[in-house]
């Protein structure tokens, strides 16, 4: 009787589950992450979510798709309608422990199922009728998911839960207890995941910026107006709100879906792969913290590339800052619904703005909103990192120490492209145009230009940063936060250059710019190009992930997208591909610049030996180390000069006799690289032997003076770097010289706090003396 009961009872779901495979077929469309946790084993189980049927389907698909053969895996349910059958399954799994050999282990894989993966709004039918809301059981709700939301399924299959490890870690305890640990943290994973990918509720708009204007920073500085201006209560918080309007963003998950459709469709035809790297890392990260993204800022594709791409891996779409000169008629309305937010170049001298602004960053962050903006403020136009304006993250530490109830992490990301979009636009504004406003006609123009692939993109997440509290809080935060804000800065970009993906089109940036007169022999190229991406993988700082593939094949891609030219011989640079090139070498100088004085320092030196290299190069480093945000510090660099050393002997750039002394070799490699190395330590030789020769100048002046001198040398000696004479970069070098207490400044006058006298006399001594010889002609007179 039992036994026919038990059978009558699993006919309805025998038929439901031989009527849904072929709908779940044509409906459903998959996105697995997590993927590499799938495995076929007696001793892995996997644990779902919810119970429903057609997650067991999906699951089970995706095991065939991975190449499970029958019999599948046993699944579990973790909802609490399941909860006692799961929990004696898992209870009979630990009993099993104890049977087996000490060296193996019976492992849990949480599996999360997401139909659609878009928050919901408090007072949207559509997202009461269709959204993703997992403790339901109406069927109608459950179609309808499938039904709108089905082709935009993501399967999260999560890190296994060693029971093994469970038991070791509370010895001598019933196996049933273990059972209700096992399943209480898997519930508790399942619920967090799915707020790192769901995120929160979205509120009413109205409703959420009228809440901000309720916080008491927000209140006071409006009375504190009022009262300067002599104006009503109700006037300035008009003011505040129309402010506040302006800054907050208005996401809309239908606007977020579409574009994320057509942008889909875009990559394919844009970029012929986007590389992924170290993404796994942010998604551990994002279950229990409020993750912060701070990219490299190369381009305007950056927050689409990025913000895209999260969501295909099953992570919450952040917010993110945008200078307001985006927010033009209806581009900036578009963007808004994508999440942007707009901010002002400057807060300086508007508290209220600036209150408004933090207010509602720490709105944010209290609801678990995702975040990204650019630590470097602007697009960099040289391919180089540029120094931190850190006020944003400053508001983001300051917010933290008010309520460190929420973990927050920050995400360092590298970004980069085998082809700028913006590469004509940024030689112009190096050559001093005006740049372009942003407006939707500059966006459609601009779309014109996507006709052909531009190559590949990749994105490279760094080694995230835990935010942490001081040992002690001051009373008054905000300073303390702009106190801590220019060393969380530095990790952070010292970390996003540690996470560098190194594309085709840097490698051969680097070769070509490198070979005398911008040419080089096939045969020599590939060799050349195998030597530097070997060279690269050896350093002491590697890249996070290296371009795969023949070189032969690169540069055969770089001459579809006009960036090298070709004649029966040679590969070869144009003045115009030379200029643009440029930014792509760039982007390699904070691993190639060590290895590239080396090299020089070797050839120019009179008798270069291994002790005396590490000694001439070591003042060298100071200078470059926060100019290029490099990773060491002083009790490092033994081990770094050496293993710089052991790397170019590998790629048989250079040698050494049994007595120390050091043989540069003749080969591609080393050409390139010193031609790399020289233009850089001309820049800084100009900066100093300026100042050396007027004493102390004002920094206006000396950045002017040093721009005059450095674009005189690039015109007569060709460097093909419209960066060279840029006065940002050297603006940036005179800061790290300031902050190093190498210059010093005071009542407005800037002077050298060491004695330059030695460092250039050793310089002219290693640069070429033509170039010295010039710049010396070109000094002001006293």
């Amino acid at each position: 009787m039992n036994r026919h009961h038990r059978t009558t009872n699993r006919l309805p779901m025998l038929f439901s589950s031989w009527l849904k495979k072929p709908l779940l077929r044509m409906l459903v469309n998959t996105n697995v992450q997590g993927q590499h946790h799938l495995k076929q084993s007696n001793q892995t189980l996997y644990i779902l979510e919810t119970g429903r049927t057609s997650h067991q389907l999906l699951l089970k698909r995706c095991m065939k798709d991975a190449g499970f053969e029958r019999p599948l895996p046993l699944i579990l349910t973790a909802s609490h309608h399941h909860g006692n059958e799961s929990r004696q399954r898992l209870e009979a799994q630990i009993e099993r422990l104890s049977f087996l050999a000490d060296d193996q282990d019976i492992e849990v894989v949480p599996v999360s199922v997401f139909h659609g993966r878009m928050p919901r709004r408090e007072t949207s039918l559509f997202n009461l009728l269709s959204g993703e809301h997992w403790n339901t059981a109406n069927p109608l709700r459950r179609a309808l998911q499938v039904l709108v939301n089905g082709r935009d399924t993501l399967v999260q299959v999560g890190r296994p839960l060693s029971l093994k490890a469970l038991v070791q870690s509370h010895p001598d305890q019933p196996s049933g207890v273990y059972a209700h640990k096992a399943l209480r943290l898997i519930q508790t994973y399942f619920h967090r995941r799915r707020k790192a990918i769901l995120g929160p509720a979205l509120l009413n708009r109205s409703a959420q910026l009228s809440l901000i204007l309720k916080d008491p920073d927000v209140k006071a500085q409006i009375h504190a107006l009022a009262a300067q201006e002599h104006a009503p209560y109700s006037d300035i918080e008009q003011q505040a709100y129309r402010e506040l309007d302006k800054i907050a963003a208005n996401f809309s998950p239908a606007t977020a879906r579409i574009l994320s459709y057509f942008l889909g469709l875009f990559w394919t035809k844009v970029y012929r792969r986007v590389h992924v790297t170290g993404i796994d890392k942010v998604q551990e990260a994002s279950i229990d913290s409020q993750v912060v993204y701070l990219p490299c800022h190369r381009s305007h594709m950056d927050y689409v590339i990025l913000s895209w791409n999260l969501y295909q891996h099953g992570l919450m779409i952040p917010h993110i800052a945008a200078g307001d000169n985006l927010n033009a008629p209806i581009l900036g309305s578009i963007l808004k619904r994508g999440g942007a937010v707009f901010m002002r170049r400057s807060f300086r001298g508007d508290k209220l703005y600036a209150t408004l602004f933090k207010s509602y960053l720490r709105h944010m962050a209290a609801r678990g909103h995702a975040l990204e903006y650019f630590l470097e403020g602007g697009r960099s136009r040289t391919g180089r990192l540029l120094s931190a304006k850190a006020g944003l993250l400053t508001m983001t530490i300051e917010n933290y120490l008010r309520d460190s109830s929420k973990p927050v992490t920050l995400v360092p990301v590298w970004i980069s492209y085998d082809k700028l979009v913006e590469s004509k636009s940024y030689q112009k504004e190096l050559d001093g145009g005006k740049k372009a406003k942003e407006s939707l006609w500059g966006l459609l123009v601009t779309l014109k230009s996507f006709t052909r692939q531009f190559g590949d993109a990749a994105l490279s997440f760094g080694e995230p940063i835990p935010l942490t509290l001081p040992s002690t809080l001051d009373d008054n935060l905000a300073d303390q936060a702009k106190q801590m804000a220019p060393k969380i800065a530095t990790e952070v970009l010292t970390k996003i250059n540690a996470a560098a993906y190194v594309n085709q089109t840097a490698l051969i940036a680097t070769l070509l710019l490198g070979s005398p007169q911008l040419r080089i022999e096939k045969q020599h190229a590939h060799q050349a190009l195998h030597m530097l991406k070997a060279l690269l993988q050896d350093l002491p700082n590697p890249p996070a992930d290296i371009a795969a593939g023949e070189p032969e094949r690169w540069l055969k891609k770089a001459l579809q997208r006009d960036q090298v030219s070709m004649d029966e011989e040679h590969y070869c640079l144009t003045a115009h591909q030379a200029r643009e090139m440029t930014f792509y070498r760039n982007q390699l100088h904070h691993m190639l610049l060590l290895p590239s004085i080396y090299l020089l320092l070797a050839k120019r030196y009179a008798k270069p030996r291994l002790q005396t290299l590490p000694v001439l190069i070591r003042p060298l480093f100071q200078l470059m180390q926060r100019e290029l945000f490099l990773p060491w510090q002083a009790q490092d660099l033994p081990e770094v000069f050496r293993r710089t050393r052991q790397a170019l002997e590998a790629q048989a750039c250079i040698s050494h006799d049994k007595n120390g002394a050091v043989t540069l070799s003749d080969n591609p490699l080393s050409i390139v690289l010193m031609q790399t190395a020289e233009p850089v330590l001309l820049r800084y030789f100009i900066v100093l032997r300026v100042l050396q020769h007027n004493s102390a100048m004002l920094r206006e002046e000396l950045l002017q003076e040093s721009q005059r001198i450095a674009a005189e040398l690039h015109h007569l000696f060709g460097f093909n770097s419209p960066e060279y004479s840029d006065m940002r970069t050297l603006d940036s070098f005179v800061e790290t010289l300031l902050e190093q207490g190498a210059l010093g400044s005071q009542d407005g006058l800037i002077s050298a706090q060491f004695d330059t006298e030695k460092l250039l006399q050793r310089a002219k001594q290693i640069l070429n003396q033509q170039a010295v010889s010039s710049i010396e002609s070109h000094l002001s007179p006293k």
